[in-house]
């Protein structure tokens, strides 16, 4: 087997709960992922000792159904539900027809705040952890923990029922749909934590589903085919961010050679799909500021008046401190380190930075840059306070190295 067991079962969790979830209905959506997980242990407990089977997903799938029975033999008399309900989908909504994309809108509740929603779907849809989630929300694993148990536990005794949305309700779930498949996608293209600097099935997986989403009529918009667009445009980078010893490699630094070139193509012909929208969204933008790089033949041929522009736009767009940053970066590579600095000094109290690594990182390039080894020696080792996967941690140790 290419994949590790923690790669196959963070892949296939939320696929299990999805199919499970399509064949007993949306309210069981709790029951869905009991079944999942004791599928999935049943695997490790078995696996361990025989190994992994030839087709481990058929497997998983195999004994969930098989646990789904089970359960519901046991459980009739308290749930009123039938076994005959494993045998057909009971999804009125026959126009979404990827299992994942269905358990996402099912999850993306209007009636749950966004934090939760995002929290929420990307926990049960897509199998991420409460830390790797954390990450992404600039929060403590501990805090996003919490919020996961409690808003199930809302779920659960409030009586909140996860329905499929009606099609007049479809548009208002999209967008958090839009923001779980992007944030998905980040957790592969620059994990946090663990031994490499890309996930890439996790990243596909991602892209996988904003094509899928980009493709289906129900589900197609200019917004999610510009989604689409940036996430094929980052996906052709992700062979070069890390070089054959599995070291992190700079963008400045990458083999632009060797950058995909049917994603790019890819990426623009999402990108005209995407023009027939009455505004502008953030995804248009980000897809904007990802094809310069497409486009540039090297770092400095980088157009970056161009996507200073558009990060202005984002950042009046989004308020957000992840995108102020970049737009600080941005604004250094074109060549005005002062006001890139000033800048990062109005961003420095955030609360949501506190914890941020690369906001020191970022800090400490533009020092260097500008002379100030000691100053950079200070932030590389502020950003290496904050940890990350082994790869980021290696790059800011050689570039602490740089300030001597």
């Amino acid at each position: 087997m290419n994949e590790t067991l923690d790669q196959l079962f963070r892949r296939e969790a939320g696929r299990l709960v999805a199919t499970i979830a399509r064949r007993l209905g949306a309210g069981q959506l709790a029951l869905a992922e009991d079944i999942a997980q004791d599928a999935l242990v049943a695997a490790a407990r078995a696996w361990t000792y025989e190994g992994p089977p030839e087709n481990p997903a058929a497997w998983l799938h195999r004994a969930a159904y098989n646990r789904m029975i089970d359960r519901l033999r046991r459980t009739r008399p308290e749930t009123g539900l039938d076994e005959t309900m494993a045998g057909h989908s009971s999804d009125p909504t026959p126009g979404v027809e990827d299992d994942e994309l269905r358990l996402i809108l099912l999850c993306a509740h209007p009636d749950l705040a966004e934090p939760d929603r995002l929290a929420l779907t990307l926990n049960t849809a897509l199998g991420f952890t409460a830390r790797e989630i954390a990450g992404l929300f600039l929060v403590p694993a501990a805090t996003m923990s919490q919020r996961l148990t409690r808003v199930k536990a809302r779920i659960r005794d409030s009586g909140l029922t996860l329905d499929w949305p009606l099609p007049a309700d479809l548009a208002a779930r999209l967008e958090t749909v839009h923001k779980v498949i992007y944030l998905a996608f980040s957790l592969g293209y620059a994990p946090s934590m663990g031994e490499g600097a890309v996930r890439r099935d996790v990243a596909l997986a991602a892209l996988r589903l904003a094509e899928t989403l980009a493709g289906a009529k129900m589900t197609a918009s200019p917004d999610a085919s510009a989604l689409a667009a940036l996430l094929n445009f980052q996906a052709s980078r992700l062979g070069t961010r890390t070089d054959e010893a599995g070291r992190f490699v700079r963008l400045a630094d990458q083999d632009r050679s060797r950058w995909d070139c049917n994603s790019i193509e890819n990426g623009f012909l999402y990108l005209r799909h995407a023009q027939g929208a009455n505004r502008l969204s953030r995804y248009h933008l980000e897809a904007g500021i990802a094809a310069a790089h497409a486009v540039s033949p090297d770092w400095a041929s980088t157009d970056w008046e161009a996507i200073c522009t558009s990060y202005d736009l984002l950042a009046e767009m989004t308020g957000s401190p992840i995108v102020a940053l970049n737009q600080a970066i941005a604004t250094a590579m074109r060549g005005d380190a002062g006001a890139s600095l000033a800048r990062l000094d109005a961003l420095a109290a955030h609360p949501a930075l506190a914890t941020y690594g690369l906001y020191h990182a970022a800090r400490g390039e533009i020092l260097l840059t500008c002379g100030d080894a000691a100053g950079a020696a200070t932030e590389f080792r502020a950003a290496l306070a904050h940890g990350g996967t082994t790869p980021s941690v290696e790059h800011l140790e050689s570039r602490l190295a740089a300030c001597f």
